[in-house]
């Protein structure tokens, strides 16, 4: 389009009108002293830029505090009208929630909107339309101001030209908009300095401590009497020196000032860090400093303020605890005997490593859990720790007792201590295990006695043997002279009892021999049925029902019979004992033993399995792995050994099988035996 050359002369005089608008702008921004609140900013910028030749109305709106969501107008400017009324018109505008105004949705999108004259015959606001028709407007743009991030309201200008915001012109308006947004990011920012400089004035005044000044290079400014204090160094001694220079040591100057490089980077107007300084009389002590960037407007200087802390008698007292601390950990891991801190109540607050190694546990499931559950296994319901009120005492203790959760028995001493990490009332807790040859004394003795008692055993089986006979030889005679034959049912009722006493008599001398017999082709049953004409009695005592099934295609198994016998009675005595803790005083439930035998395949060899089976008390999840270690019992103290299962394993593996066991708490025990089958022992069936 050919423009004569009146437009042209026009347009010349309307930049060189604009680039005066800048310069006051400008201008504007240099003599501010940053004294006035943001409105005072934005009606100056506005009353700059109604001067503009095709500017009609400027307003600036702001979102509110209450409501992120709506938009409020701060200030208004207009040729056509004055500017409180042009201000109500805008706020009416912005009232009417059929319609979005363009600032509000810059507001909502963030990003510029732009009208010309065909989009404002379109605006269904009766008040905008009345607005613009006042100001001869044809064209209509919003900005946000937005600067380093900050929001800062909305711009929106009115304009009579058409095209007023594209070209040349879009970009004046641009650098009006850049330039009213780092006025407030300025403002704002030398306000934030005001503050934090009135707040070190404070501090000061008020606290003792190391105040250096910089400058943007590093050198000192000022040096308060603290730090001339603490340094040696006089203000006048150290002031235009580079501070590193003057307060760390020389062997840490490197790397202080790569420190404080990296700090600077990080662009933060605030920093924390910690430095070792070399005094004047060649002292070394350690600073603690808070930096913060400050402003001197009046001199036009930005530096840094240093605030120190002088930290050499915390840093050495906390160095001084910390190798304390080295060293009571280097002792206390190095026990060879459990040892635990544990509080007053009961709670474990430090383990050495041999607990966690005793207790088969990581010291993360040791740490804050009750004493009790540890070292005890856990306790009945409602039954009280002894350990737990041992502690309580605070009194110096040495006993002997056994611990479940530590797999043995233990020498306890228990020594109150003065505090433990600031707290009072703990202990200090040693378990000195009893050596093996101590365990292995107490056990021979035991074996020792039921040696007697089977000796014993077998001289009564043997006294008792030779009235048996003469009884059964003598009722045989009476039935041989006895003419009334009606009366021979009570003899050989006499008879038959005899032989019968007279068998079990002859099983217990077997069993109590010491017979080192071969693993031989058995068949299960009679051997079974051995075992239970010597515990029948004891069942039937306590009420306990067995039953006994057979497969009846079962193979010869290949063992020791005498081995496997001790084995099954070992099973059975702990079945009778699970059965009878369980329904003790209840004699509606019915105790249950069951045994089962059958064929069974493994890897391609064939076994019989015999299955016990019990509804007694079963056996906690945690301690089912370790039933068979040799000396664990969860029967109470003097009542086992805690080698029964241990021997039993032992037993079967000898005679080539397996022994496992399966249990739910509170519900059953089942125990598994595989023996292997006769003419295939250990080959592939």
């Amino acid at each position: 389009m050919i423009t004569s050359e009146s437009e042209h002369t026009d347009r010349i005089a309307l930049l060189e009108h604009r680039c005066h608008l800048l310069r006051r702008m400008n201008e504007f921004k240099v003599h501010y002293r940053f004294n006035q609140d943001e409105l005072y900013i934005l009606q100056q910028c506005c009353k700059i830029l109604i001067q503009d030749l095709e500017f009609c109305l400027l307003w600036i709106g702001k979102r509110a505090l209450e409501d992120e969501n709506t938009l409020v107008p701060l200030v208004a400017v207009c040729n056509s009208d004055d500017d409180d009324t042009c201000l109500r018109e805008i706020t009416q505008v912005l009232e009417e929630k059929e319609y979005r105004p363009p600032a509000v949705r810059v507001m909502t999108t963030g990003s510029p909107q732009l009208f010309g004259p065909r989009d404002l015959e379109q605006f269904p606001s009766p008040t905008l339309q009345r607005l613009a028709k006042a100001n001869n407007t044809a064209s209509i743009g919003a900005w946000p101001l937005v600067s380093n991030g900050r929001e800062y309201g909305v711009l929106t200008i009115y304009s009579t030209n058409p095209h007023a915001f594209q070209g040349a012109e879009l970009d004046f308006v641009s650098n009006i908009l850049a330039d009213i947004s780092l006025t407030m990011y300025l403002d704002e920012t030398a306000k934030r300095l005001n503050q934090q400089r009135d707040f070190n004035a404070e501090i000061i005044d008020t606290v003792q401590a190391l105040l250096v000044s910089l400058m943007p290079c590093g050198n000192i400014l000022s040096f308060n009497q603290k730090a001339q204090e603490i340094t040696g160094y006089t203000e006048d001694e150290v002031k235009g020196k580079y501070w590193v220079d003057v307060l760390i040591a020389p062997e840490k100057r490197k790397q202080s000032q790569v420190q404080f490089s990296d700090l600077l980077k990080a662009a933060s107007s605030d920093m924390n860090f910690q430095t070792e300084i070399l005094t004047k009389h060649g002292e070394k002590r350690i600073i603690s400093w808070h930096g913060s960037i400050q402003s001197n407007l009046g001199k036009g200087q930005v530096g840094l303020v240093l605030f120190g802390q002088d930290i050499t008698s915390t840093v050495s007292a906390e160095r001084d605890r910390e190798n304390a601390l080295a060293k009571w950990n280097n002792i206390f891991n190095s026990m060879m005997d459990p040892a635990l801190v544990v509080s007053e109540h009961g709670i474990i607050l430090d383990v050495n490593t041999s607990t966690c190694v005793a207790a088969k546990k990581p010291r993360e499931q040791i740490l804050y859990q009750s004493v009790c559950d540890i070292l005890h296994g856990g306790r009945s319901p409602g039954a009280v720790c002894p350990l737990e009120t041992l502690l309580k005492d605070s009194r110096n203790r040495t006993f002997e007792t056994e611990l479940k959760g530590l797999q043995g028995n233990y020498m306890m001493t228990v020594s109150p201590l003065a505090s433990y990490a600031g707290q009072s009332g703990a202990s200090l807790l040693l378990a000195r295990d009893l050596t093996e040859e101590q365990l292995m004394k107490a056990e021979a003795l035991r074996a020792a006695q039921l040696a007697s008692v089977g000796e014993l055993a077998a001289g009564v089986a043997h006294e008792i043997n030779n009235p048996i006979n003469g009884i059964i030889n003598y009722a045989q005679i009476l039935i041989d002279n006895q003419p009334d034959k009606g009366d021979r049912h009570f003899l050989r009722c006499i008879i038959k009892e005899g032989k019968r006493i007279a068998g079990i008599t002859r099983k217990l001398l077997d069993f109590s021999r010491k017979v080192e017999d071969a693993p031989e082709p058995i068949t299960i049953q009679p051997l079974v049925s051995n075992c239970i004409d010597l515990i029948q009695h004891q069942l039937s005592m306590d009420g306990i029902e067995l039953a006994l099934n057979f497969d009846p295609d079962l193979p010869l198994i290949h063992c020791n019979p005498h081995q496997l016998q001790q084995v099954l009675l070992n099973i059975f005595s702990n079945a009778r004992h699970a059965v009878n803790e369980k329904f003790a005083g209840n004699i509606t439930e019915t105790k249950n033993v069951i045994l089962e035998a059958k064929p069974k395949q493994i890897d391609n060899r064939q076994y019989v399995r015999l299955t016990i089976t019990d509804n007694g008390t079963g056996i906690k999840h945690e301690i089912i792995d370790r039933v068979m270690d040799p000396f664990f019992s969860t029967k109470p103290h003097g009542q086992g050994t805690g080698l029964g299962l241990s021997i039993s394993q032992s037993l079967v593996q000898e005679n080539g099988g397996f022994l496992r066991i399966h249990s739910e708490l509170g519900a059953y025990t089942s125990v598994q035996i595989d023996l292997p089958v006769s003419g295939h022992e250990g080959e592939l069936a």
